[in-house]
């Protein structure tokens, strides 16, 4: 580098510097479209699902009716399991409707991530919290493997995926009933 004039050095620094700005555009566009093309996966989960509409209050006259539209988010990662593209998975859904999709690094999805993911949907749409965020109930563990074979979970591997989900801290099985963990949010 010594030998080499500083103003080749810096020819050499634009030009590099000019294909990892392609690059980075070119990694940012591929990101774009394969959100989008998610995104369209999702949406024909949903459409698929749709949503659930229960009556939340009405007024005193009774002339007003309140309703609450929801995803059923077990039943939603359950078609996603169907209509998203080989190799990702939905890792987490929030009581908001928002939800992580993640890469899992293969062609292919493992069965494993898919049931896990469909199991911790199932333990999020069935735990209630009270209006400090603190778990007032969650389900049992007779509830959880029923609700997954509803969804399409052989009961065999609805149980073991429990047990492992246990093993891994995802979710706590204690007195027959099934509490999140400390890695519940993060597989």
């Amino acid at each position: 580098m010594g030998e080499t004039p500083l103003h080749e050095r810096m020819e050499r620094y634009e030009e590099l510097a000019g294909a990892a700005a392609d690059a980075t555009r070119e990694r940012d566009e591929t990101a774009t479209e394969i959100g989008d093309r998610l995104a369209a996966a999702i949406t024909e989960a949903v459409e698929q699902e749709g949503t659930n509409v229960v009556q939340s209050g009405q007024s005193k006259d009774g002339h007003r009716y309140r309703f609450t539209a929801r995803l059923d988010r077990a039943a939603l990662v359950a078609a996603l399991t169907e209509t998203l593209p080989d190799g990702f998975v939905v890792s987490h859904v929030n009581d908001d409707g928002t939800m992580s999709v993640e890469w899992t690094g293969s062609d292919r999805t493992p069965g494993k991530r898919e049931r896990g993911a469909i199991l911790k949907a199932i333990i999020a749409e069935e735990m209630v919290l009270d209006s400090d965020g603190l778990i007032e109930s969650v389900p049992t563990r007779e509830r959880v493997i029923a609700r997954a074979v509803e969804l399409g979970v052989d009961e065999d591997d609805a149980a073991a995926r429990l047990n492992r989900l246990a093993t891994l801290d995802v979710v706590d099985l204690a007195e027959g009933r099934v509490y999140p963990d400390e890695n519940f949010s993060r597989y």
